[in-house]
């Protein structure tokens, strides 16, 4: 069956993107096999399995193709958007309208860019954006050809690998810092006993030495965790099966924080396999994500908790086969994160309470990097949010 011609100029167009400049011998041979692709698939479903997402528009504007990792990233069936002119679909990334006119007359050039997408439910995704115009023999234009390619992913190892330089840096500097400051600290705590000691047991003054005493001990804990950042790693990995740690995490937080309108939904999934994990340090982990979700929820909610394996991702470590994942992700209705404060969370010292040190996240940061797994956050204020830990499984 051959193919309409538009679509034939869709995938020429997608063709040039991909190989900008093919070897002669492909060029010989680009035609007798298009036709023999055209006997066995289509053209839309070769751009429908595409990973990124493909677009492309008619003269007028509007959307002539859409196919499925498009409807992904825009959050709209093709079957709404078909017809509809891109200036309606984009109508809040003009960054993006701004180079889709760029592609028809009277410049028709190619252009690329940056910047998110957003949802009709207010969700950000970050995309890189390539737009070309679609033109007959004679150079009129057919329209325009979009392809939209998720960053998310990279976005996050960039910031990763910003996030650990950090770490390393904040690290670097406790270390230096630990002995100066603990030798002072020691002088005041001996002090603040020795003046205890010397005062009636009815006095006044007692409560002062007590709060220095506390005070002293609050700043010799965050020596400490600091110096977590700067240690090397001591863990004692072993299988685990996370579902006694996140059993074991509930029922301490349930005693202390949770009050009678907090409810805790469980949905573990069964045949979750055993983790590699570092028991201690996992529940201090989770422990402080259970928290924080019981206090952004001002006791009053739902926390959700979630297990589930990860099917699609895997990675090959050297020397070694390929390793699984699992997610246990904590969703909360609490108050939620601003979007200019979500690149920084997982930052040492930043912090959005008022009695906050800024190290409870950094510190589970490193605790899961160290495990060879990954934290994210998901976020939209006023609604929740939702913290997604991966661990590797165990063999």
């Amino acid at each position: 069956m051959q193919a309409p011609r538009g679509r034939n100029v869709c995938l020429i167009g997608f063709i040039c993107y991909a190989f900008p400049r093919p070897p002669i011998h492909v060029m010989k041979t680009i035609k007798p096999l298009s036709a023999a692709l055209e006997r066995q698939i289509s053209w839309e479903q070769i751009l429908s399995s595409v990973e990124d997402g493909v677009i492309t528009l008619d003269r007028s504007g509007k959307v002539s193709f859409f196919n499925e990792a498009a409807e992904m990233l825009t959050d709209l069936a093709a079957s709404r958007a078909m017809s509809l002119s891109f200036l309606r679909i984009f109508r809040k990334e003009t960054w993006l309208v701004e180079l889709i006119k760029k592609s028809f007359p009277p410049t028709q050039e190619s252009a690329r860019g940056e910047g998110d997408l957003v949802s009709r439910w207010g969700k950000k995704v970050p995309v890189g954006v390539t737009v070309s115009p679609l033109l007959e023999p004679d150079g009129s234009c057919l329209g325009s050809i979009l392809l939209v390619r998720n960053l998310t992913h990279h976005k996050e190892l960039e910031e990763d690998l910003k996030r650990a330089d950090r770490l390393a840096m904040v690290g670097t500097l406790a270390a230096g810092l630990a002995h100066e400051i603990r030798n002072p600290l020691g002088g005041i705590k001996g002090a603040a006993q020795l003046l205890r000691r010397s005062l009636d047991p009815d006095s006044s003054l007692l409560e002062y030495t007590n709060i220095m005493n506390r005070e002293v001990d609050r700043v010799n804990l965050l020596i400490e965790q600091l110096l977590d950042l700067s240690r090397p790693a001591k863990l004692e990995i072993v299988p685990i099966n996370i579902h006694q740690v996140l059993e074991e995490v509930l029922s301490l937080e349930l005693k202390t924080e949770a009050g009678p309108t907090v409810y805790v939904k469980k949905r573990f999934d069964p045949s979750l396999p055993l983790i590699r994990g570092d028991r201690n340090r996992l529940t201090q982990v989770f422990l402080n994500l259970v928290k924080n979700g019981h206090q952004a929820m001002n006791g009053s909610g739902t926390l959700t908790i979630t297990t589930r394996l990860e099917t699609d991702r895997h990675v090959r470590g050297q020397g070694a086969g390929r390793s699984r994942f699992i997610w246990v992700e904590i969703a909360d209705h609490g108050i939620g994160i601003k979007d200019e404060d979500l690149l920084h969370i997982f930052s040492p010292f930043f912090t959005t309470k008022n009695s906050g040190t800024g190290l409870g996240l950094a510190v589970c940061y490193w605790i899961i990097k160290e495990h060879g797994g990954i934290i994210r956050v998901e976020s939209v204020e006023g609604k929740g949010s939702t913290f997604k830990v991966s661990l590797v499984v165990a063999d």
